[in-house]
């Protein structure tokens, strides 16, 4: 966040931001240009400018009018020599600016100012503030945008976009159109169409700002930066209403990209230019291509304010480089038992891939998700079967299972050229340790445990940053037992509502206590199994170090008293060697 726009004078907060716009304003009246100097002194220099947020709302108003005069009727006897604007407009941007209406959990007077610094920051052809508000496009359209959402009548308690049947207060209709009309001159005006109803957060950038759309249901973080030609679109109606984007904080979308639908991307993760995401981008990831692959790991922490549009700062996913780590071998040795190939596959494994690849069945003859459960054979009640509506997706909100549920959800494949990562996909042909977690067992196992797609890509890209990139682990995209072991627990907690019991659990292959119904211990037979043994093993090779250890101190100790005991007998002196052997 940027420092704070205000400091102490007196008993009164002096405007820095407004000094310091003002006095850029006076610096190029001084040099001269009579157009110029009309400009300021109507917006930045008039006098009825007494806040940072007066001038903001001269300039938008100003910029607005110009543009759509037949729109914006101006006030009747204007003077000649003003500039137009239209006093309509700068009552609905004035009103707006001293609404107390969070957006992204933020006032609209924060947010502008926010978005002002941000310009100046990151933008290296803006030098000013006075630039910025003047003649960055993408701020003007933010501004109305911003304006226009305090009109937006269509809000659920939390201030997100609701449906139309949402609306119940007297007069709203009115509020809704007045909205609309703001956002339509305004995309008309600048070139940019962002929805009323969109909530951006602070701090955000609209770089060049031509072509950019934001949908209706869509969410911007804070910190991010756009550029030109971005879209931010949902799916057709399907029924469901919440149909856009999410875009995290600090997130970098270069020029021409296209997020298409209800999916997430993460805090901190960079899109790559002319990218189309059509499936969910965990944080801190870099993406490009069409469709969207993940190609490696942002090194920045705030990709959206570091602006790396060559994607130069990227760590790869998978390193060129065969140099063997220490996590590497640990990784192998705590693996327990040889690799797994075509050849040597055992009945187990193909009764594992058969049922995790019932999804893949379902999905060729038929469009509904298949399910099936054993809750009749091992409980002796009836289960309940839960259907899925058409496409690719799960049910849209999350299926929260009880300890003792022993239903099976069958886990439903996506096309896999739309996976972002289809470049980590193991085969059959590749070997995977005993025990190892591939994104298949994943997504499978957090399924069951009623995560979501993006919780699901969440987790395991996590998982896979705490593997070796030049380990074949991060080449085959698999977590090795012990990585899975150890980091699993955390990482559910961060990014899933999985109990911490139950994350346990599944990280030690306890198939007992997750208490999973018998299609389900089948398919995760193997992985558990693995699991439990490199649990098992890694507890061994703690106890045996322990032992060695003692043993090793204990031969020191008696070493060192032979040591002594040895000089003392070369000394000669026969009191103090009696005394040792005493104790001894």
């Amino acid at each position: 966040m940027a420092p704070s726009a205000f400091s102490n004078g007196g008993d009164e907060k002096e405007d820095i931001l407004l000094s310091r716009l003002r006095q850029e304003a006076r610096e190029i009246v001084v040099s001269g240009d009579p157009a110029t100097h009309r400009l300021l002194e109507d917006t930045i220099l008039s006098p009825s400018v007494n806040t940072f947020e007066d001038a903001v709302a001269n300039v938008a108003a100003h910029r607005l009018t110009v543009f759509c005069p037949s729109a914006f009727p101006l006030q009747a006897g204007n003077e000649e020599g003003t500039l137009p604007c239209s006093p309509y407009v700068l009552r609905l941007i004035q009103s707006a600016l001293q609404s107390s209406e969070l957006e992204a959990g933020h006032t609209m007077k924060d947010a502008i100012r926010e978005d002002a610094q941000a310009i100046v920051r990151r933008d290296p052809a803006c030098g000013t503030i006075l630039e910025a508000i003047m003649f960055m496009k993408g701020f003007c359209a933010l501004v109305c945008h911003r304006a226009a959402r305090r009109l937006w009548p269509n809000k659920d308690a939390d201030g997100n976009a609701a449906p139309p049947s949402a609306q119940s207060s007297k007069g709203s209709a009115g509020n809704r159109f007045a909205a609309l009309l703001l956002q339509s001159q305004a995309a008309a005006a600048f070139g940019i169409d962002i929805h009323p109803a969109a909530a951006i957060g602070s701090g955000v950038v609209f770089d060049h700002a031509t072509g950019v759309v934001v949908g209706e249901t869509a969410t911007i973080g804070d910190g991010c930066t756009i550029l030109h030609g971005v879209t931010l679109g949902g799916t057709a109606k399907d029924g469901s209403f919440d149909r856009h984007p999410k875009v995290g904080k600090d997130v970098l979308i270069g020029a021409g990209s296209s997020i298409l639908g209800n999916i997430k991307i993460g805090h901190g993760a960079k899109i790559g230019s002319g990218a189309v995401v059509l499936r969910p981008i965990p944080s801190y990831a870099t993406a490009v291509g069409a469709p969207a692959k993940i190609i490696g790991y942002a090194k920045e922490k705030r990709a959206g304010s570091e602006v790396d549009i060559t994607l130069t700062n990227v760590e790869p996913l998978v390193s060129s480089k065969k140099v063997p780590s220490q996590e590497s071998f640990l990784s192998q040795e705590s693996s327990m038992g040889s690799l797994t190939s075509a050849t040597e596959a055992t009945t187990e494994d193909e009764d594992e891939e058969a049922v995790l690849d019932d999804g893949e069945e379902s999905d060729a003859q038929s469009d509904n998700t298949a399910e099936v459960s054993d809750a009749d054979e091992e409980n002796g009640g009836t289960s309940e079967t839960i259907g899925s509506t058409k496409g690719e997706e799960r049910s849209e909100s999350p299926i929260v299972l009880p300890p003792g549920c022993s239903q099976w959800f069958v886990p439903k494949t996506h096309n896999r050229d739309f996976c972002p990562f289809r470049a980590l996909q193991c085969s059959s042909s590749c070997g995977v340790p005993a025990g190892a977690v591939t994104r298949k067992v994943l997504r499978a196992i957090l399924l069951q445990e009623g995560c979501e797609e993006d919780e699901i890509g969440e987790v395991y890209f996590a998982l896979l940053r705490h593997t070796s990139s030049c380990s074949d682990a991060r080449k085959h995209g698999y977590i090795p037992p012990c990585t899975f072991k150890r980091y699993f627990p955390e990482i559910a907690a961060e990014f899933t509502k999985i109990a911490p019991c139950r994350a346990r659990a599944i990280a030690q292959g306890d198939s007992k206590e997750l208490k999973l119904c018998r299609r389900a211990t089948i398919a995760f037979k193997k992985t558990f199994r693995g699991l439990r043994k490199a649990t098992d093993k890694h507890e061994d090779r703690r106890a045996k170090s322990s032992l060695a250890f003692s043993m090793a101190s204990a031969a020191a100790a008696v070493a060192l008293e032979d040591t002594g005991r040895d000089e003392l007998a070369e000394s000669g002196d026969g009191k103090k060697l009696h005394w040792a052997d005493k104790k001894q």
